[in-house]
This record gives C-alpha cells, sequence and structure tokens, in this order.
C-alpha cells in the first residue's frame, strides 16, 4: 500500500499531546474545612473506583488514539498496488437503446451508477475522463483528479435520438491506439448491437441483457396516385419476443388529430411484419405511426412522417411514337402522381427527332439543325458507356454499361455542353445544352431500335430527366433515420425551432419543416434502426479487467473515525480532572 500525501501521517504527531493530557496528573489545592469526616467518606469512594477509573481513561485513550490514525490516514490517500495506475476513459454508451427498461429501470440509470461508483473509487489517485458515444464521440470532462468535476459531467449525460454510428466507433479506435498502454478505455453500455469494428483493446463492461421488443424499422408515406386524396403507408416491424405477440399500429393525422388506420399486429419470433396500407382522404402535413405493444423501449415505437403536397410534374409529348412515352408517363402518373400528361405547357417537353420551342426538353435521337448541337453525322456503334460526371442526378439511377445505345450518331454538341455520358471512343452519347434561356437533355439514341421501349432503363431514364429539369432531383422522403444528414437548397427548421439556409441534421426524433421555392413542406425524423430495437444482446463481449468500484479507503476511514467518536462520547463524555 502506498499513499498519495504521505506529508499528512504527521497528523499522528498529536497522538503525543494525547497521551500526556491523558496520563498528566492535576493535584488539587489544600484548604482548611472544619468537617473533615464528609470528605474523609469521599476519599474512600474514590479509593475503591480508582481501578475501574483507570481502566475507562485507557479505553478512551485508545478510542481516541484510533480516531486521530483513521483521520491521518484518511487525509493521506490509501492506495493499494493492486489498483492500475493508468489514466481512465469512461465512455458511456448513449444510443436510443440505453433507454430500454430493465426490471423496472432504465438501463441509462445502471450504467449512470455504475460509473460514479468508478468515479468514486478514484478518489483523486488517478486522472479519468468522460465521454459519450452514439453519432459521434463527445467528450463531456477532459482528463480530471477531481472527482467532483467528473461527477458534475456524469449528470450532463443524457441518451440520444441517434443511433451508435461508425464515425463514433472510429473516433473511439482512433483515441484507444493514439493512447496506447498509457490509458484504459472503459466502455459502459447495454451489450446490444450497432458496436461492429469496435477496437479489441477497449474494455466492454455490459450493463444490460436480452429482453423483449419491437419496434418501427422502416416506414414510408406517400401518394398512391395522381389526382385525388389516396395515399399508402408503408411499414416494417422487427421484433425479439421469443413468443407470439399482439399489439395495434396507429396512423394519425396530426394536424387533425385524426385516426385514419387502427390495424391489428402479430409479430412471430423470426419474423418480420410488413405492409401497404391504403389511407383514403389523405391531406398533405404532419402525421404519426404508433404501435402499440408493451416492450423494453418506447423510443422505436413512433414514426413522425410528412405527407408533401401534390405536385405532379406536367409533360408535353412532342413524338412520333407517342404512345410508349405516353404509357411511361401515365405509369408514374398512376404510382405516387410525380409525372402527368398534358396537351399544353407544363414544365417540360419529351421530344423525338427535331426540337420544339418548348423552353425544357429531353429530346431522343437528334435531327436537324439545333443550337444545342452543330452537326450530326453518320450512325455509329456503342460498345460500351460510362459516366461522365459521376453521381449526376439524371443519370445516377442508370446502369449504363447495361444500356444499349441503338440507333446513336455522330454528333458534336454545342459549344459550352456538360457531357454526362459517352462512348468507349469518347463520343457524347448524353449531355446538357444551355442556350437563349432554354434548357435541353439530348439522349443519343434512337428508342424506336433495340427494344429501348421495354427496356427498365428508359422509365428511369424519364424519371431522372423530369426530376432534373423540373428542378426535383433533390426530393425529401417523409421520414429520415435519425442521424441523417439532409443538404439541399431551401430554409430548413428542426424540433427545437433552429433554423438553417444549408441543410439540417437530423439528430432528434419528431418533425421538420423545410421552405423550398416558397413551398413548406413538413418530413419527420425517426428512429429507423434495427440494430437498435433488436435488444438481442448482440453486441461486443465483456472483456473488462478489473476495475474499482464503491467508495475509496478514505471515505471508510472517516467514517470509522466518526463512529468511533460517537461511541468514546457515549462511553465517557468527558474527563474528570483529579
Amino acid at each position: 500500500m502506498s499513499f498519495i500525501s504521505p506529508a499528512f501521517l504527521w497528523i499522528l504527531a498529536a497522538l503525543a499531546p494525547l497521551v500526556a493530557i491523558y496520563f498528566l496528573k492535576i493535584r488539587p489545592r489544600r484548604l482548611p474545612v472544619n468537617a473533615f469526616f464528609l470528605w474523609n467518606r469521599i476519599f474512600e469512594e474514590r479509593r475503591a473506583s480508582s481501578l475501574f477509573q483507570r481502566l475507562r481513561d485507557l479505553i478512551s485513550l485508545l478510542l481516541l488514539a484510533l480516531v486521530i490514525g483513521a483521520i491521518a490516514l484518511a487525509a493521506a490517500g490509501p492506495r493499494f498496488d493492486k489498483e492500475d495506475p493508468r489514466d481512465l476513459l469512461i465512455v458511456m454508451d448513449v444510443s436510443p437503446s440505453m433507454r430500454a427498461k430493465l426490471d423496472g429501470d432504465e438501463v441509462m440509470r445502471t450504467a449512470k451508477n455504475r460509473g460514479r461508483e468508478i468515479i468514486r473509487a478514484l478518489n483523486g489517485t488517478r486522472r479519468a475522463a468522460l465521454a459519450t458515444a452514439a453519432g459521434e464521440l463527445n467528450f463531456i470532462c477532459h482528463l480530471s483528479s477531481a472527482p467532483k468535476d467528473l461527477l458534475d459531467a456524469m449528470a450532463l449525460v443524457e441518451v440520444s435520438d441517434v443511433p451508435v454510428s461508425q464515425a463514433a466507433i472510429r473516433s473511439l479506435n482512433a483515441f484507444a491506439a493514439k493512447s496506447g498502454s498509457g490509458h484504459r478505455v472503459l466502455l459502459l453500455t447495454d451489450g446490444n448491437g450497432g458496436w461492429d469494428g469496435l477496437d479489441p483493446g477497449i474494455e466492454v463492461l455490459r450493463l444490460g441483457e436480452k429482453t423483449s421488443n419491437a419496434g418501427i424499422v422502416a416506414a414510408d408515406l406517400t401518394w398512391s396516385g395522381i389526382g385525388g386524396g389516396n395515399a399508402r403507408f408503408y411499414y416494417r416491424i422487427e421484433s425479439t419476443f421469443p413468443k407470439e405477440a399482439y399489439g395495434e399500429l396507429e396512423l394519425r393525422n396530426e394536424d387533425s388529430d385524426g385516426l385514419a388506420r387502427l390495424v391489428p399486429v402479430v409479430l412471430r419470433p423470426g419474423e418480420d411484419a410488413s405492409a401497404t396500407l391504403d389511407v383514403e382522404d389523405a391531406s398533405a402535413g404532419r402525421w404519426s405511426a404508433i404501435l402499440k405493444i408493451d416492450d423494453a423501449l418506447a423510443t422505436d415505437n413512433q414514426v413522425s412522417l410528412g405527407l408533401a403536397e401534390r405536385r405532379p410534374i406536367g409533360i408535353r409529348l412532342d413524338t412520333h411514337d407517342s404512345y410508349f412515352f405516353g404509357r411511361c408517363v401515365d405509369a408514374f402518373a398512376k404510382t405516387g402522381g410525380l409525372l402527368q400528361r398534358v396537351q399544353s405547357g407544363g414544365e417540360f417537353a419529351i421530344a423525338q427527332g427535331s426540337m420544339p420551342e418548348d423552353p425544357k426538353v429531353l429530346v431522343f435521337a437528334p435531327e436537324g439543325e439545333s443550337p444545342f448541337w452543330k452537326s450530326i453525322g453518320e450512325p455509329m456503334e456503342v460498345l460500351a458507356a460510362e459516366a461522365r460526371v459521376k453521381d449526376h442526378p439524371l443519370i445516377r439511377n442508370l446502369d449504363l454499361e447495361a444500356l444499349r445505345f441503338e440507333g446513336a450518331r455522330k454528333i458534336e454538341p454545342a459549344e459550352g455542353s456538360s457531357i454526362l455520358a459517352m462512348s468507349e471512343t469518347g463520343a457524347p452519347l448524353i449531355w446538357r445544352s444551355q442556350a437563349d434561356g432554354r434548357d435541353v437533355v439530348v439522349v443519343n439514341l434512337d428508342p424506336a431500335q433495340g427494344d429501348f421501349f421495354l427496356s427498365p432503363w428508359f422509365p428511369a431514364l424519364v424519371h431522372g430527366a423530369a426530376l432534373y429539369l423540373a428542378d426535383r432531383e433533390q426530393t425529401l422522403l417523409s421520414v429520415y433515420p435519425t442521424g441523417s444528414g439532409i443538404s439541399m437548397d431551401g430554409v430548413f427548421s428542426d424540433t427545437r425551432g433552429n433554423a438553417s439556409s444549408d441543410g439540417v441534421r437530423v439528430d432528434r426524433r419528431g418533425f421538420y419543416q423545410a421552405e423550398r421555392s416558397g413551398i413548406t413542406t413538413d418530413f419527420g425524423g425517426a428512429l429507423l434502426n434495427a440494430a437498435e430495437t433488436l435488444l438481442d444482446g448482440s453486441g461486443p463481449d465483456e472483456n473488462a479487467g478489473a476495475v474499482a468500484q464503491g467508495q475509496p479507503a478514505a471515505f471508510w476511514l472517516i467514517i470509522a473515525a466518526i463512529l468511533i467518536l460517537i461511541i468514546e462520547s457515549l462511553l465517557y463524555h468527558r474527563r474528570k480532572a483529579g
């Protein structure tokens, strides 16, 4: 055993004057009296009890000596040699699953209590730091030897709505590797999934166990077709119930506070429950899906969703083969109402061959003269196509290697054109040109050849061009998983009312708003994470070494000193002189 501040052992020197006081004899003054026989009786009584008096004085002396010894040892800060002397980083798992109930209490409460015990046991003998990990690694208190600072920081720890991310795991692994053998990194977690890739050198202290839970892991709410007020709601629920469990799923319109659908849910072990529900008389705005079931975690039982105003993209057809183009546009109109065929006007036109005068055009197999290309030459064979602009919204969902550019010709685009796709020889296949206030996308193929109309890439190309030319390529989903980042034009406001013009990070559950092009759209943030919902104990195994917990030795020495002092006072409340 060693001491943090051995200089305080000098307190033991107080034993010398204590012993001197107890052995000091005080002689009473001699005074003449006129009734000696009365005093003589008192002297006889004192002689009879002198042995007991000396014994009581000795016990009192020993007890007070123990008090001084305990105080001296406590002040010196005893430290046992078996304790690990390295600095300690305590990492609290604050992912949503830490809200799960275990024996009627939250796992996070248990984790914080365990963390406090570890901090108190340090007693200033070692430095420690406190951090939280979920979506990112955050330091709440840097290395400190003051237990009060660490305990105050522990009081600030709260469960996040963001699940464990690989970014947080990488940061934690990097800290552990950088610290080397000079630090211990201790992770307090519930032991559930989401920690894949954690450095084995990080010590894990598991506080939870496998328990029954169910939650919504996927959801969406969209319009079901053009016109009318019908929408479709999709959901998927996963669970860890060992036996068949039953619940109810509510779909509510939060703006009107009305119940739109109520369906029973049957959860079977090893299976998920999913379905698509039709919602009649739906209106744009805020919606909530609520799973009513008695389980361990309530965080994943509610999903906030937004249903945007219906704004179909009007498309005018100026083609020879209007039948296939019309069928393509009508298919999108019936499944979500994104596109709508119009006879005049519209947001853009689809053309084949010659160029119409519309301000925005998607043209296939260009012919004749146009400010969007310089010349049209002979037909050419395309063996392979590749993207020139990676991840461009117009070709993002196309498999260019599988797309056959039948009927392509040697065409030179106009100056300033943006080439999006080209052949193996460098010939342009898809490009965008702007001139005279018009915006045109040119596709160098003949859709009547090579069964292009029957290819899955035909509707994908039309869909991508429609979103791109109508400035709708950045569309909001009805709900985003917490931890997602949204970066697009517009003014966004989060659940706390904070506004931003460069996107928003969905870091809390609830409703968000976006104002784009003068239109306000609601959308939601929800957990939607199977690793947090499936409380199956599939996380990292416990590998933590011995960790001192509870009150330090100095605390118990002070308690012992107080108790001994109380006992001494009860046995002998004051010393009599004489």
